[in-house]
């Protein structure tokens, strides 16, 4: 067989091997680098602190319990209490699904660590922060399947319609995740103690700690129970 048949009969089957390898590195890639992927691998490795041996300026890790600052927020797809909530809203287009929108909000809290408080000054925190809530609520609404009132007027709120131009149901998925009292978290920040300006029921001390965030050591928070479950004390 001439040898220049073999080598495009070769080329032939190359190209699309080629196709599916850089295919597949991109999948990789995108998982390795994934919002939720970034936070285990460094919480997974800091070893979690009682908040008594924090020092000024330690960039720690504290693992314990959601507590309500002010009144809280009302998670807006399944009306629970809580401090933190972030909806992803996703439109199936053919048979891929993209972001449709999404909905984030928080607010100052607590996390109790062994009787001792940590304050959350979300202000602040968000200004660097790297966020990952399990998605623990999921609803569907599509073809044969509208969304209820309160999903309705949900997307009213954010600008959106579950119906396209025609009146047809647009296919759509709503994953919510949310902090509530007394879950269980893990954060790490910047460590910063400041002296009370009024005392607080059921705390003694003169003092607490602040956790921020900065440009390169990022506030960190999230309820995945491979961080929660799984830790080192120091």
């Amino acid at each position: 067989m001439n040898s220049s048949i073999i080598t495009l009969q070769n080329s032939n089957y190359l190209f699309p091997v080629l196709i599916i390898f850089a295919f597949v590195i991109g999948l990789a890639i995108s998982y390795y680098f994934s919002t939720k992927n970034i936070i285990l691998r460094t919480l997974q490795k800091s070893p979690h602190k009682s908040i008594n041996k924090i020092r000024e300026n330690d960039y720690a890790k504290i693992i314990g319990k959601a507590k309500y600052v002010h009144q809280p927020l009302i998670a807006p797809i399944s009306g629970r209490p809580c401090v933190y909530y972030h909806v992803k809203i996703e439109k199936k287009v053919k048979n891929s699904w993209s972001t449709y929108v999404e909905d984030k909000k928080i607010q100052d809290f607590f996390i109790e660590s062994g009787n001792e408080l940590a304050f959350i000054n979300t202000t602040q925190a968000n200004k660097f922060s790297q966020m990952y809530l399990v998605k623990d609520h999921k609803v569907q609404s599509g073809f044969l399947n509208d969304p209820s009132l309160k999903l309705e007027n949900y997307l009213k709120t954010l600008g959106k319609s579950s119906t396209s131009l025609l009146g047809f149901n647009k296919t759509l998925r709503y994953n919510e995740g949310v902090i509530e009292l007394d879950e269980k978290i893990a954060i790490k920040g910047i460590a910063k103690w400041k002296s009370l300006s009024e005392p607080i029921e059921g705390y003694s001390y003169s003092k607490i700690l602040h956790i921020y965030g900065s440009e390169t050591q990022k506030f960190i928070i999230t309820d995945l129970p491979e961080v929660t479950q799984k830790s080192r004390n120091t």
